[in-house]
């Protein structure tokens, strides 16, 4: 889902709302990254990947299993390239992932990232 709207209007309000509800009452938050130009280390891009990665190796056990191999290969791979970090921190175990829960709905959120 992708919300926009002029600044001011209650877009990050609204979606910090809803993940205290997707995580408290229904358990499917599985990371999330509020940017803003107020806070330092939440205006900085390079952050967004690895605490995502982060937040989904605590929310799936088998997740960080994987991670922990990336990283013990490459423990410079949080100071490369977003791209790189995707495809090397997301994209390839997530693919590897084997014990996924079929259909369980999970949901990663992103509030803000043009404040990056």
């Amino acid at each position: 889902y992708w919300m926009s709207g002029m600044a001011g209007t209650g877009k990050t309000t609204i979606t910090m709302s809803l993940c205290k509800e997707l995580k408290e009452t229904h358990n499917i938050l599985a990371a999330s990254f509020f940017c803003s130009r107020q806070i330092p280390e939440c205006q900085d891009y390079k952050l967004v990947i690895p605490t995502l990665v982060d937040q989904l190796a605590t929310f799936f056990p088998s997740f960080s299993v994987l991670i922990q191999n990336v990283l013990e290969g490459d423990l410079h791979i949080i100071h490369k390239k977003p791209t790189e970090q995707i495809q090397r921190l997301l994209i390839e175990p997530w693919g590897m992932q084997k014990d996924l829960p079929m259909g369980k709905v999970v949901v990663v959120v992103i509030d803000a990232l043009d404040e990056c």
